[in-house]
């Protein structure tokens, strides 16, 4: 590849990463995303901005783990985020299922126990009323 092309690359990975990170900021400011979901997102940007930046320690980084062309270390390291993003997700959604089946029992019971002091009450003023 040629110096111009890996430059564009390069300023794609900044500007990605930058928008998430803008992205992900103005979210949490908004109240539409909680902040323990917003640290993944700005570590995702971080690194995405990090190794956009320095392009020669995604090469070292890569090496390390002992992959031979760097972009698919990157591609796989962040297929690995998505994995826990998705795992850290279903984790959350389980949890706010149960919670939600703890409170609907909890309203049934509620609700018959409302019913019963109706019923009660009901059949306090017919006794009354004679």
């Amino acid at each position: 590849m040629d110096g111009a092309h890996l430059y564009s690359v390069q300023l794609m990975g900044i500007a990605f990463s930058l928008f998430l990170i803008i992205s992900v900021f103005l979210m949490v400011r908004a109240r539409m995303i909680r902040e323990k979901y917003s640290l993944i997102w700005f570590a995702i940007g971080i690194f995405t901005l990090v190794m956009s930046v320095f392009k020669d320690m995604m090469d070292w980084f890569s090496n390390l783990i002992g992959i031979d062309y760097a972009p698919s270390a990157f591609f796989a390291i962040l297929i690995a985020c998505a994995y826990l993003l998705l795992l850290n997700m279903s984790v959350s959604i389980s949890g706010m299922k149960m919670h939600n089946k703890a409170l609907t029992q909890e309203l049934g019971l509620t609700k018959l126990r409302l019913d019963e002091l109706e019923k009660k009450l009901s059949e306090g003023e017919s006794k009354s009323s004679i």
